[in-house]
């Protein structure tokens, strides 16, 4: 079904064979700026999603640019020279990542969204952001894109839903946690990240317990699905002692103050050297 793309290591899939997308945090400050930054009077935004596609129809999402448009109620005008010179030279950083699809700012589709959709290719996903960032629905909506023929004639593109999902990893969960309190004096040290990960894996495993103890009493209705995460978590978990813990935790700590230690002499030794060696220089 998917058709190897030898040059990038992409797949490239038909019209409406995309399983899901994934994005990364990254693509979703790259559309939420690029919405910022928009000129004035300008509605929505416009932009191209690059990434790769696997063999199962996953795509990944990995970067995002937005592309100067005009747009009205009769057509769309992309500057098609932009978008075609921002992909030169991400491509020169990232030769492996390929156009999988484009964005657009709005709570819907609109009647222009088939025009750019046959312009980016119909092998492509479309992404809605949603900028109001409503609590009762989803900011993020991706669909596939299927022809609707008659009598060997195409008619009309048809847009099906596909789930997404955005995926963090932990240095940018930290950032933004730290950008939801009020004030921040410095950087949490490493002790302080330790302890604010422990607090936070006691309240999920507290959360867990609870959900577990009402499924046993009966209280609370039974998840398999459920169930398989909190069996697949605990089949993870190396068996350690307490004192395997605390003997990790203290030889961690002893190599850290090492290597500060380390850090310090050499910066005074460095110090101490241009401080002699500009005492030594002759005075012109």
């Amino acid at each position: 079904m998917a058709e190897l793309v030898t040059d990038t290591g992409a797949f490239s899939f038909p019209c409406g064979q995309q399983t899901g997308v994934k994005l990364t945090s990254e693509v979703v400050i790259d559309v939420l700026d690029s919405y910022v930054r928009r000129n004035e009077g300008q509605e929505r935004v416009i932009g191209t999603l690059l990434g790769t596609v696997n063999e199962n129809g996953k795509v990944d999402v990995r970067t995002a640019y937005a592309v100067p448009h005009n747009e009205s109620s009769e057509q769309v005008a992309l500057d098609i020279e932009f978008h075609r010179t921002m992909l030169e030279l991400h491509q020169k950083i990232n030769a492996r990542d390929q156009i999988v699809g484009w964005f657009s700012t709005g709570k819907g589709i609109v009647s222009s969204d088939a025009l750019i959709q046959e312009f980016y290719g119909q092998d492509t996903i479309h992404l809605i952001v949603d900028v109001t960032l409503p609590l009762d629905a989803p900011i993020f909506t991706a669909y596939s894109v299927k022809e609707v023929n008659l009598l060997e004639q195409n008619l009309a593109l048809e847009f099906h839903p596909v789930p997404v999902e955005v995926k963090t990893n932990t240095t940018e969960r930290i950032g933004s946690e730290l950008f939801q309190t009020k004030t921040t004096k410095r950087l949490p040290d490493e002790s302080q990240s330790i302890q604010n990960a422990v607090g936070s894996l006691s309240s999920m495993i507290e959360t867990v317990k609870t959900y577990v103890e009402g499924v046993c009493q009966g209280k609370v209705k039974a998840d398999t699905t459920i169930g398989r995460y909190v069996s697949d978590t605990l089949g993870v978990i190396p068996s350690l002692t307490p004192e395997d813990v605390n003997n990790m935790v203290h030889t961690n700590a002893q190599d850290v103050a090492l290597v500060e230690y380390l850090s310090w002499m050499v910066q005074t030794q460095l110090a101490l050297s241009e401080k002699l060696g500009t005492d030594c220089m002759p005075i012109l």
